[in-house]
């Protein structure tokens, strides 16, 4: 009965440490980037950002919703984590490495963008850009520290067996590869633009 509890509790306790890290590295730890990159930009102090806040306002409320944000999006992460933790291979560090770039290029790429206000005011943007890049790369890393080391230590990902089974899991870890080097490509060409 305890091997069939233990998956569940394994999942449930991912997802858990997802959701507190998101809103300690994603919402607090925003919320310091904010603050560091205000005072680096004083010109956009009081400017109405693109997603609808104002710059340099830290309020109770707007601190609180970042955290919320940040533990939704953690939730997510851990599953997108538990989801994708069978195409990971080599040895520890390779692993914590593979998700902190991937965290942080792929989730970058999303928040990073060349229109609008948060990108141009914010300078250097440079510093911006890798500013958002970080975070979400301080969450992968973390999570998978804590994942791997704390909670799937002793339930390792079942080997593929098979030649069809192995060659479908180098087919996938090779798109995934391809996506966050498109990623990263598009990433960089944003940076250029903004820069």
């Amino acid at each position: 009965m305890r091997q069939l509890l233990d998956g569940p509790a394994r999942v449930l306790a991912v997802l858990l440490a997802g959701g507190i890290l998101g809103a300690l590295i994603g919402g607090v730890g925003g919320r310091v980037v904010m603050y560091l990159l205000i005072r680096l930009s004083p010109a956009a102090d009081g400017v109405t950002s693109d997603d609808g806040f104002e710059m340099g306002r830290f309020t109770l409320s707007g601190s609180l919703n970042l955290v919320g944000v940040g533990m939704a999006l953690g939730l997510v992460g851990a599953v997108l984590y538990l989801l994708v933790r069978w195409l990971l291979f080599g040895p520890w560090w390779f692993r914590v490495l593979s998700v902190t770039l991937a965290s942080g290029v792929g989730v970058g790429n999303i928040i990073v963008h060349t229109d609008g206000v948060d990108f141009s005011l914010l300078q250097p943007a440079l510093v911006s850009v890798l500013a958002f890049v970080a975070v979400p790369a301080a969450y992968g890393a973390a999570l998978t520290v804590v994942a791997e080391r704390r909670i799937l230590a002793a339930w390792p990902v079942p080997p593929s067996t098979g030649a069809v089974a192995s060659a479908t899991l180098w087919v996938l870890r090779a798109v995934a590869l391809a996506v966050g080097v498109l990623s990263l490509v598009d990433l960089v060409g944003k940076t250029a633009v903004v820069a």
